[in-house]
Order: C-alpha cells, then sequence, then structure tokens
C-alpha cells in the first residue's frame, strides 16, 4: 500500500499510459508478434501434405509449438529491446529538466523515488507482455503445449523485464544524460547476450585439450554462465521438458557420479533477481542527496590538472 502512495509511481503511471506513445507502443508490439506468428503458423501448417487437420501426420502439436515458441521468443526479443528504454531516462530525465534538485528535496527517500521510477515503468512492461499472451494461448488450440511450459515462459519474460529495468534504471542515476543512459543500458543487454555464447565458444575450445568436460566444476561453472542468457536459459529448460525432464531439477552424469542440478530457468530467475538487487542497490546509492555533488567535486581536481597540463604544454 505504501509503494501504491507514492506520488512518484503516481505521477509517472499517469504520465507513462495516458500518452498516445504508449498506446502507439502497443500497437506496433502487438503487431510484429502477429504478424511474425501469423507467418511462422502458415509456414509450418504449408508443411504438411493433407493439411493440419490430418490426424494421421499429427500436426496440430506442431502448430501448437510453433505458435507458442514464436510468441514467446518474439515477446524476449522485445522486451531485451524495449525494457532497458523504458528506465533509461528516469533519473537522468529529471537533470535534463533541471528537476532532479526539486525531486531531492522531497520527503521521499532514495528507495521511493529509484522503485515509483521502476515500478511505473515495470507497469507498462508488464502490460506489454500479458497483452501477448492471448497469442500464445491460441497454442492450446492445437495442443503440444503443457500449462508448466506456459508458466515458465511468464516467468521469464517477467524476470526479464524486472531485470533489465533495473539495469536502465542504473545507468540512468549515473550517466547525466538520457541518450548516455539509454546507449549504456542497451550496451549492457547486447553485451550479456553476445558475450555469454562467445565465453562458450572460446572456453570448450581453449579448455578442450586441458580439462574434462564431466567435471563437476565444469558443468556448475557452465551452467551458471549459460543461465545468464534469457534465451539459452529459457530455450534448455523447454528442451530438457520435452525430453520428459522434471520442470524443477534434473540429474546429470559426471565423474563424480549423477549431479542434482537445478533447472535452467530456475537458475536465470535467480541470477536475474540477484542483479536486480545489485542494480537497484546501486542506484538508490547514487541518489543518495549530495552525491554528485561529491562525485563532481571529486572529478575537479583531476580535471584542472589536465587543463593545467595542457597549458603548459601549450
Amino acid at each position: 500500500m505504501k509503494l501504491l502512495a507514492n506520488p512518484v509511481l503516481t505521477r509517472e503511471l499517469r504520465g507513462r499510459i495516458r500518452g498516445k506513445r504508449a498506446l502507439a507502443m502497443l500497437v506496433v508490439y502487438l503487431s510484429i508478434i502477429a504478424v511474425v506468428t501469423l507467418l511462422i503458423y502458415m509456414a509450418v501448417a504449408s508443411s504438411f501434405r493433407h493439411g493440419i487437420n490430418d490426424p494421421a501426420a499429427g500436426p496440430g502439436r506442431e502448430v501448437g509449438k510453433a505458435i507458442f515458441f514464436t510468441v514467446m521468443i518474439v515477446s524476449l526479443i522485445q522486451v531485451c529491446i524495449i525494457t532497458p528504454s523504458l528506465t533509461a531516462g528516469a533519473i537522468s530525465g529529471e537533470r535534463e529538466r533541471q528537476s532532479y534538485d526539486l525531486l531531492m528535496t522531497t520527503l521521499l527517500s532514495p528507495l521511493q523515488i529509484a522503485l515509483g521510477k521502476l515500478t511505473s515503468a515495470l507497469a507498462f512492461a508488464l502490460l506489454l507482455i500479458f497483452a501477448a499472451l492471448p497469442m500464445a494461448g491460441l497454442s492450446f488450440l492445437f495442443g503440444g503445449v503443457s500449462g508448466m511450459e506456459l508458466l515458465i515462459g511468464i516467468a521469464g519474460l517477467v524476470v526479464t523485464a524486472i531485470c533489465y529495468a533495473t539495469v536502465g534504471l542504473f545507468w540512468s542515476s549515473v550517466m547525466r544524460t538520457t541518450l548516455a543512459a539509454t546507449v549504456m543500458a542497451q550496451g549492457s543487454v547486447i553485451l550479456i547476450l553476445l558475450a555469454v555464447p562467445f565465453i562458450l565458444t572460446i572456453s570448450t575450445i581453449l579448455l578442450d585439450p586441458v580439462i574434462n568436460f564431466d567435471s563437476p566444476l565444469f558443468i556448475y561453472s557452465m551452467g551458471f554462465i549459460l543461465c545468464l542468457h534469457p534465451f539459452i536459459a529459457l530455450g534448455a529448460s523447454a528442451v530438457m521438458l520435452g525430453e520428459g525432464e522434471g520442470p524443477f531439477y534434473f540429474t546429470m552424469t559426471s565423474t563424480q557420479g549423477d549431479l542434482l542440478v537445478p533447472a535452467p530457468w530456475l537458475a536465470y530467475i535467480a541470477i536475474s533477481l540477484v542483479l536486480t538487487l545489485i542494480c537497484l542497490a546501486l542506484a538508490v546509492r547514487m541518489l543518495q542527496p549530495g552525491r554528485s555533488e561529491r562525485v563532481a567535486k571529486a572529478k575537479r581536481p583531476k580535471q584542472a590538472q589536465a587543463e593545467s597540463g595542457w597549458e603548459r604544454e601549450g
């Protein structure tokens, strides 16, 4: 109830939801998902000679899986792109509008300000996610998708939105302009999405002659790295569910016997929540009254020394 009574949350929600920009973004978001899903449906359905109603071929399950995974993948891609941008201007925008000092003089604590900004962005991100679920529900008309897969997909989308929104809020509290904060937030997300497959490929090539891939150390360490990537973690969970593995844990054979390993989606959620708390704590720390002035004063002597050095060289 205290969070709902936050004036920052109320102001941000009214400004974000009532504008035409929110409606346009929602329409474009759903249109992209609908068009891509329709194209995948047509491609999968046309691959069956007798049509999707042929009981002998059993294509209904394949069509249902295609629709479900298409909606989830496209939604996850757009969440990774849109969510950091929603919070990248939360704090830096106040500085650009010259209202940051007024915000700091209110009775709100830095945590209340950060949570108000974050919650308003997450409310719109969750609206985008849940607006696409009816299209994912079409897969149940064809079969091939279980309720557990749907719950795992929703959990992955929500946790990804929370984590990446917090990353954007952190960079917004650090950078001075919205453009710089947006670039750093998007760059951080791209770094995660590209660095994990790169590390996996390089480590596999370099460590092949010197390490046993069945050792518990390698299994847990590489599993941790892979679970940093939302597409890999959620995709691996879907594959394991399709192979009959449990939704929460599975066993792997190692040099020291069978290892009990948590499901990738559970590990991804745990890692994302830890990263969320770290970014939120850093953002709150940067919002402490007078901290930006102390940082600026600490930089002034270094800038003065550099300028004096340039003058001597000149």
